[in-house]
């Protein structure tokens, strides 16, 4: 025992890791060798349990574990990999966006082309050909008002599905990237848990057709949902967790069939490979991507281009001809 309450001892707590450690210690009580020399005898003390209070006579019986070693934070302790890190200069994309549009989320769909959108459903599609892109075309999604602001985006096979604060899932049909406007409807799924808030989503139609997935963000941790049919319906469930760095807050997640990607406030965004039962292949992200000069900019969102390149949204304030300053938004790759 002792000021932190009771704690578990390792040989290295006590007689270090050096080799030559063994010549250090002599004790006079306790299983043989009682006096330690590097490469004498057998290594009994491997075999004993150290006597920490809770096995001596005078302290009575063992005392029983109840350390729960995964929710005290136990499985973030040692990682399977360290994460590949690059920093690097992020070149804004040349892009005239529609009159007055100030968009929130973007994603990134087929032929290097992206979909930016407002909170309340106003849009642009803007293509992407190496850094420059082509003039936007404007669009609207009509029906979002009734199930709430947008507050995740993705690109599914004909539709974008955006969803919603409320937690509701739309699905807006789209046909090409020169529609102008299109009419939402409510996936006939239930919505996000709401213990998820209004917190960054995204959500995805499964490759083989067989259901949809989404992943919500709580602060450094994105929870992976998959639905299920239980006894009371379709349901979101937990199958796994992917976690940040503990000081980031995700603002943005996307994904694909096999990849996602969470965006944290200061433009890194971190890159996960997901299995085909689309759970991650780690907790921590394979790869972090963080731009350079990343505290100049409020990022909001980035997606995963077919290429593999990373597309992000962000605004910054600037200074106009006649010297008054606008917040101005910013496609950067």
């Amino acid at each position: 025992w002792g000021p932190q309450g009771q704690q578990e001892l390792w040989v290295s707590d006590m007689f270090g890791f050096a080799p030559e450690a063994d010549m250090w210690w002599s004790e006079t009580v306790g299983p043989e060798p009682l006096q330690g020399a590097a490469g004498v005898g057998a290594n009994t003390w491997s075999k004993g349990v150290i006597a920490y209070g809770q096995n001596e006579p005078k302290w009575g019986p063992r005392h029983e574990g109840i350390h729960d070693f995964d929710s005290s934070g136990g499985h973030r302790r040692l990682s399977s990999q360290v994460p590949a890190v690059e920093t690097r200069a992020v070149v804004p994309v040349p892009v005239q966006w529609p009159s007055l549009f100030e968009p929130d989320h973007v994603t990134c769909g087929p032929e290097e082309t992206v979909a930016a959108l407002t909170f309340f459903g106003m849009g642009a599609f803007v293509p992407v050909a190496g850094h420059a892109a082509g003039p936007s075309a404007a669009f609207s999604l009509e029906g979002l008002v009734e199930l709430g602001m947008v507050r995740g985006l993705s690109w599914g096979a004909s539709k974008l599905l955006v969803v919603t604060t409320s937690g509701k899932i739309a699905s807006c049909p789209l046909v090409g990237s020169g529609a102008q406007k299109a009419t939402c409807s409510q996936l006939p799924v239930p919505p996000l848990p709401s213990s998820f808030g209004a917190a960054p989503s995204t959500v995805i139609e499964v490759k083989t057709g067989a259901g949809w997935r989404a992943m919500a963000a709580t602060g450094s941790r994105v929870a992976l949902l998959e639905l299920h049919a239980g006894d009371e319906g379709l349901q979101w469930l937990e199958a796994g967790s992917v976690f940040l760095p503990e000081d980031a807050q995700v603002v943005a997640v996307a994904a694909t069939h096999d990849r996602l990607l969470a965006t944290a406030a200061d433009g890194s965004a971190h890159l996960w490979r997901l299995r085909a039962d689309g759970t991650a292949a780690s907790e921590e992200a394979s790869h972090v991507d963080v731009p350079t000069f990343g505290s100049r900019r409020k990022w909001q969102s980035a997606c995963l281009l077919p290429s593999g390149r990373i597309m992000r949204l962000a605004s910054t304030w600037q200074r106009s001809k006649g010297g008054a300053s606008t917040l101005s938004s910013e496609l950067l790759i």
